[in-house]
């Protein structure tokens, strides 16, 4: 059920989607006391309204039950092409993290989200969100009051706005150590070239990749791009826990 606090943030109890069964025989089998700790069912938090150019930020708490290990959030922009993906960091039974300024940027409209926790073999053991039926953060350009943030947490920054104050400009933040000038992502070695004209880091190096689709392929639709993302990033963490 979701429920809603006015004008400020959602928290959402969700269904987790324990995995049943070993994948394969041989296997031993999970240990029959089921470790305990955290809420009593999942929840996310996640707010509903944000301001251009600022992070927006995220809280996952789970039952120990669902033996997860690693938490993502599955998130398309407004007007972006794919998915782009992003773990939270845990403590104990709670994951949390945001999506940065720069990703929210000053396009307005509907940030998705898609919610997926993985156990450490890298098997699916809760998710919350669709294509069809996805959790929305709507951007706008300015909110009475200003930025928001979850419950327990400062306000958020706002990045500068490239349009009002250029990088290196006397005043304003310098990029150019840390993040080189770029026409395109091919200036970026590897990066990605950013809505403010500098390169971001590589997505290995960042913690934050999109799912790819070959170019030879038709114009995807958003269910396929994000089961694209998915399969990404469970094949990711099945190949690491194999080594």
């Amino acid at each position: 059920m979701l429920k809603s606090s006015p004008r400020r943030y959602r928290v959402l109890v969700l269904s987790a989607a324990l995995a049943a069964g070993l994948a394969g025989a041989g296997c031993e089998p999970e240990p029959v006391r089921a470790p305990v700790g955290g809420p009593s069912r999942p929840v996310i938090e996640y707010l509903s309204h944000q301001e251009i150019l600022t992070p927006l930020p995220l809280r996952v708490r789970l039952p120990a039950q669902t033996r997860a290990e690693h938490v993502f959030v599955l998130f398309r922009t407004w007007g972006s092409g794919d998915w782009g993906t992003l773990e939270l960091a845990r403590a104990g039974q709670t994951w949390t993290g945001q999506i940065s300024c720069r990703e929210v940027s000053t396009v307005t409209g509907d940030t998705k989200y898609f919610f997926l926790a993985l156990d450490r073999r890298g098997e699916v053991v809760a998710g919350s969100g669709s294509p069809d039926w996805p959790h929305v953060a709507t951007i706008v350009g300015k909110i009475p009051g200003g930025p928001r943030s979850l419950p327990g947490q400062e306000a958020p920054e706002r990045c500068h706005d490239p349009a009002d104050c250029p990088p290196d400009f006397p005043g304003c933040p310098a990029y150019t150590v840390l993040r080189p000038v770029c026409v395109t992502s091919a200036d970026c070695g590897g990066g990605q070239c950013a809505w403010d004209g500098y390169c971001d880091s590589p997505p290995a190096a960042s913690g934050v990749f999109t799912a790819e689709v070959p170019a030879s392929e038709p114009d995807p639709d958003d269910d396929e791009l994000l089961a694209a993302a998915v399969r990404r990033l469970k094949g990711r963490y099945r190949t690491a826990g194999a080594r």
